[in-house]
């Protein structure tokens, strides 16, 4: 599948989004890189790659992180699953969504949707994952695994919305901005809340894949532990993942289709492709750089594209 089925989506059932504009200064606070392999050892791009060099270098083990999420929740102003969380109490670890976050295709579709990843969330990531390991992981390589795991996290709520556009095409209701965005509502910052729970345990076990160092493992898994409520799952879902996605599954269309007789959640098993992505979510990936950071004065940037900051 591909970026045009979901234009083709968007034509045959446009009652399903819900467009939502930028503000004008969208663009004025951040840069905004493209990352063309971004679960690879090396980032796609030579701009990329500088940045991450850059990044590397600026990493503090155990510095407090910056506040810049909380331009970004201020800017968005929205409560979609991976949206930008603001962050403003030093002593709380931040979750993975005020070091990154997702916009969703059903309302920013067709300019500014996918994953953005803020470098100085993945620095500060970086940082704690030398800290927890005692300093036994490099800076590259903690910035590559910093960058792999806040990338999976997003992947996951992409791949929720793709679950939800495959009950709305067979029920042709608007179903991922009423029941499945009520269900994460409703649960955020909870222990039950197991969209969070389950994109942490996909970005531990993606990160593993990819990374394979049992030192960076333990030190996400130590981060992921001490993340805020729902967060703070993931390692548990992450011995059951397969279950836990089932039953993730099952509570979004009891939410979504209450007419809809309940069955035990291992019925999912029969489709475990329906999370899979409509279209290739890693060509959709940026990184976010402030403006007044030291890496925006001493690389050159390019000025960003119209789509990465107008709705229209």
């Amino acid at each position: 599948m591909s970026i045009e089925h979901i234009q083709l989506i968007h034509d045959e059932l446009p009652h399903l989004f819900q467009p939502r504009d930028f503000p004008a200064y969208w663009a004025e606070n951040f840069i905004f890189e493209p990352i063309v392999y971004p679960d690879r050892a090396q980032a796609g791009g030579a701009y990329a790659r500088k940045v991450e060099r850059f990044g590397a270098a600026q990493i503090e083990p155990g510095a407090h992180f910056s506040k810049s999420s909380q331009v970004l929740s201020d800017t968005l102003s929205t409560s979609h699953a991976g949206a930008p969380i603001p962050y403003g109490e030093k002593n709380k670890t931040p979750p993975a969504d005020c070091l990154a976050f997702y916009l969703p295709f059903h309302y920013f579709y067709p300019s500014c949707w996918g994953v953005y990843l803020l470098l100085d969330g993945v620095v500060w990531l970086a940082g704690e994952i030398i800290k927890r390991s005692g300093g036994t992981v490099g800076r590259l390589q903690a910035m590559r695994a910093a960058r792999t795991f806040l990338y999976y996290h997003e992947a996951f709520h992409y791949r929720t919305e793709c679950f939800a556009s495959r009950l709305e095409l067979t029920h042709r209701e608007p179903l991922y901005t009423t029941g499945f965005e009520l269900l994460y509502r409703t649960t955020f910052m909870m222990i039950s809340c197991r969209e969070e729970g389950l994109a942490n345990a996909s970005a531990l076990i993606q990160t593993d894949r990819n990374i394979r160092s049992a030192a960076v493992n333990r030190a996400l898994e130590g981060y992921v532990q001490d993340s805020a409520p729902g967060y703070d799952q993931g390692v548990r879902i992450r011995a059951d993942f397969v279950q836990e996605r089932c039953t993730f599954a099952e509570e979004n269309q009891k939410i979504c289709l209450p007419l809809i007789s309940p069955k035990k959640p291992e019925v999912w098993r029969m489709a475990p492709h329906l999370f899979d992505g409509i279209t290739n979510i890693k060509r959709r990936v940026k990184y976010v750089i402030p403006r007044g950071s030291p890496i925006a004065a001493h690389l050159p940037f390019r000025p960003p594209c119209q789509y990465e900051y107008h709705s229209k």
